[in-house]
């Protein structure tokens, strides 16, 4: 056997992968040589780097290692300060993280390298960076350099056959059976892989060797290797490596059966030279729909790369997940700031498509990235057939963002339940110039009312309609009708249609900062709390300004005991360790879907795409007229869930007054204002479980101001 013998792909990903068997065991095992320029050293890259190494030390083969110290601030200012060899303190660092192996799996292949060591089957050597002759860099000014970023593992066997791999091996990991990894192969024997067989070579060979600016490499410091070595065993038979070599059972993937409503979709696509939006609403399936256009274009194109655009970082993530489900294999990358050195990765995944080196690519990011320059310019290198997939596609027609709207792009899908831009007709038009018109719609109404032959219930949960009337207090009522009265002078003296448009428009917005803050708002926030059964699997709507007094009411309600938390724009899209290596956001949503949340207290983030299926309840404190908020907002709770059999709505209506006389000088445009206002009111309680007793509560509104919607 040698690694010529064995199948190897040109990529791996433990996404879709199990790499310790699929390529760790069967390549060592036919190995007598194995380089490895591993991350910062700790217990746990250690282990990581010695998987499937049983094979390798059975064929009496060799292990190079490079690894760097993690030297946080503390550590420097401990150096610098006390002048302390850095050499030694190092060894001091390097002995501290061998001093307690709890992990069973961290304890036994760090044995297996400490009897390396000691039967000289195994060097190791320390890379330090250094910002000059004295310094050394820290772990965080390494990793925003990249110095250690892309890690690199040579092969060789008895023949003299060379494999290389080179990637984003995570190597500090704590849970190594969840450990992501992803990396390109190359063969020394393939003349379109050579060079960059090579390459991998040549950067190992750079730092064993010592020749790579800014980085000195010295050997693994005595202490260090002496106490491998005593913690090592006598035999390696003493090491129990075998039982962490067993096959890692994956669950039957359960197959995505397309509904005849996202099939039909799919069709509409096709039939439409793969050009159009889907028009279709929360919770019906358009996510898969999509995935089905793609998996279709995928069959019938050779090379293809896909970028798929959201509004926010942390839905990449949900699709990432749906695109595994839904059974579509391929190189994947998050493009965006969330994920460290994007660009150079991105260029990179760019490149071996260009060069055959892999065929299918496809690029999760968002609106942002996505019009940016250098994405666009890295984009435009694939040359192959481009598709742009955009989820909430009505957030991409905004000037900067439409920039990203390239057209390169051959196949273009977008997806919303709102795609029309609110008081932006040009926008709009821009976007249906590019996508092409609505090719398949499925509305609100529809999914309440058809029955999904599967489930035999409803795709979307209906739902209970609760509104609460509140006026405005004195002082917020003078202030309305001041502002009132200086537009609607404006207004009436308006010659054309267009001027009295954007005199109420202008209205509008300064109106909407009077009653989105509206003191009475918290009242009635109590009192729907009173009204309430229990309080869970809750979201609460509210402005930037509302956020703090909500949260305070939560908190101090006597009655029941509520555990919330905010869901905002500051809270995290980045995956981070204290998290379990999600990101805060994905983690808040976790835990209200476990139980451990009552209620999240949201903003905007939470409008467009996120996945909260388990939410039965929504109160709106703070909401604009836009029909594409308040439709994105119903849509987040009717989704269906197990035990979900219904969801309540709760919604805060601010008129001025209910009960005062309305000043004549500004009729007119009033009874627009509140015409408005009843559109949206009158959507969600048609659409409701309640509609009649929700019209009832009306009459009185609708007879004053002579409105009939």
């Amino acid at each position: 056997m040698s690694l010529k013998t064995l199948y190897l792909k040109k990529a791996y990903s433990s996404d879709t992968d199990n790499i310790l068997h699929d390529f760790y065991i069967p390549a060592l095992e036919v190995s007598i040589k194995y380089k490895r320029l591993a991350g910062f050293f700790s217990s746990t890259s250690l282990a990581i780097a010695a998987r499937g190494i049983l094979g390798l030390i059975k064929n009496g083969g060799t292990m190079k290692l490079i690894v760097a110290p993690r030297l946080e601030k503390r550590d420097l200012d401990i150096i610098i300060n006390s002048y302390e060899e850095p050499k030694k303190y190092i060894e001091k660092r390097m002995l501290e993280e061998l001093e307690n192996l709890e992990d069973e799996f961290v304890r036994d292949h760090v044995f297996a390298l400490g009897w390396m060591i000691a039967n000289k089957k195994l060097e190791i050597k320390v890379a330090i960076a250094y910002y000059n002759e004295y310094k050394p860099l820290g772990f965080e000014e390494i990793h925003h350099s990249g110095l250690f970023h892309q890690k690199v593992g040579i092969l060789q066997d008895l023949e003299g056959n060379t494999i290389t791999f080179s990637g984003s091996i995570n190597e500090t990991a704590t849970g190594w059976l969840e450990n992501i990894e992803e990396f390109k192969v190359f063969r020394s024997w393939e003349l379109s892989e050579e060079d960059y067989c090579n390459a991998d070579i040549l950067k190992f060979n750079k730092f064993w060797e010592g020749t790579t600016s800014r980085i000195k490499v010295i050997d693994i410091p005595t202490a260090v290797k002496r106490k491998l070595i005593k913690i090592a065993p006598k035999s390696i038979e003493e090491i129990n490596l075998k039982r962490w070599l067993k096959r890692k059972v994956k669950e039957k993937r359960e197959e995505i059966k397309l509904w005849d409503h996202q099939k039909e979709a799919i069709k509409a696509w096709l039939d439409n030279d793969k050009k159009g939006i889907f028009e279709m609403a929360t919770g019906t399936g358009k996510t898969f729909a999509a995935l089905g256009c793609l998996k279709k274009t995928m069959e019938k194109e050779k090379r293809l790369v896909t970028v798929i655009s959201c509004p926010y970082s942390h839905l990449e993530r949900q699709w990432l997940n749906n695109i595994e489900k839904f059974g579509i294999f391929c190189d994947k990358i998050i493009a965006d700031s969330s994920n460290y050195g994007w660009k150079d990765k991105l260029m990179d995944n760019i490149l071996d498509i260009r060069n055959g080196i892999s065929n299918k690519l496809i690029i999760l990011t968002t609106h942002v990235t996505l019009s940016m320059d250098i994405f666009i310019k890295i984009i435009r290198k694939a040359n192959v057939k481009l598709f742009l997939i955009v989820d909430e596609v009505h957030g991409i027609g905004a000037p900067k963002r439409k920039k990203g709207l390239v057209e390169e792009y051959q196949f273009r899908l977008g997806l919303s339940a709102t795609p029309k831009r609110w008081f932006d007709l040009e926008g709009t038009e821009n976007l249906f110039n590019y996508f092409g018109d609505t090719v398949f719609k499925f509305p609100l109404k529809k999914a309440i009312n058809t029955t999904n032959p599967i489930t035999g219930k409803t795709f979307l949960s209906p739902y209970e309609y609760k509104p609460y009337f509140m006026e405005l207090t004195d002082e917020e009522l003078y202030n309305y009708e001041r502002e009132s009265k200086k537009i609607s002078k404006a207004y009436y003296h308006s010659k054309d249609k267009g001027e009295k448009d954007k005199w109420f428009s202008l209205l509008l917005i300064k109106r909407q900062k009077i009653i989105k803050n509206a003191v009475n708002k918290f009242k009635a926030f109590k009192k729907i709390l009173d009204d309430m059964g229990e309080i869970k699997d809750c979201l609460v709507y509210c402005s930037p300004q509302q956020i703090d007094k909500v949260q305070d009411i939560l908190n101090s309600y006597k009655r029941k005991n509520i555990i919330q938390h905010k869901f905002t724009e500051k809270e995290g899209v980045k995956p981070e360790e204290k998290y379990g290596g999600i990101s805060e956001r994905e983690y808040l949503l976790q835990q209200l879907a476990k139980g451990n949340y009552n209620v999240l207290v949201a903003m905007k983030c939470l409008d467009e795409g996120v996945d909260v299926p388990q939410v039965k309840i929504a109160i709106i404190l703070s909401s604009t007229g836009n029909p594409r908020q308040y439709i994105q907002r119903r849509g987040r709770i009717l989704r269906r869930f197990p035990g979900k059999d219904s969801a309540i709505i709760y919604d805060i209506i601010v008129v001025p007054t209910l009960s005062g006389s309305i000043n004549s000088n500004f009729y007119e445009i009033e009874r627009k204002i509140i015409k408005k206002e009843l559109i949206r009111y009158k959507e969600f309680s048609l659409v409701s479980k309640n509609p009649i007793e929700c019209l009832e509560l009306i009459e009185d509104l609708e007879k004053k101001y002579n409105i009939l919607v």
